[in-house]
């Protein structure tokens, strides 16, 4: 009987930890998403239109490590955006 009663509790603990992973990642995505948000909703409140190719603009500047804030810069630059408005939004993408 003891073997029995362990296997409930084993897959208690493992429905367990599975939530917790799941809590920590969504946790972790949600902040890098709202960065490619706020990028946007900057530039949208500045009266651009935020079409695909700002938003892979602002998603590079999220995603792109490093040199990403530099790349969504001159893709923005690339399709007009005043630089200081580019500067700062591309900011906000790495926040």
């Amino acid at each position: 009987m003891a073997a029995g009663g362990g296997v409930p509790r084993r897959l208690a603990v493992l429905v367990a930890a599975t939530a917790a992973v799941v809590a920590c990642s969504t946790a972790l995505a949600a902040p890098a998403q709202a960065s490619s948000a706020k990028c946007q909703e900057y530039l949208r409140a500045r009266n651009y239109v935020v079409g695909p190719k700002v938003r892979a603009a602002c998603d590079v500047g999220q995603n792109g490590g490093a040199s990403g804030p530099l790349a969504c810069y001159v893709s923005l630059l690339a399709i007009e955006v005043e630089a200081a408005h580019a500067s700062t939004a591309c900011n906000a993408a790495s926040d």
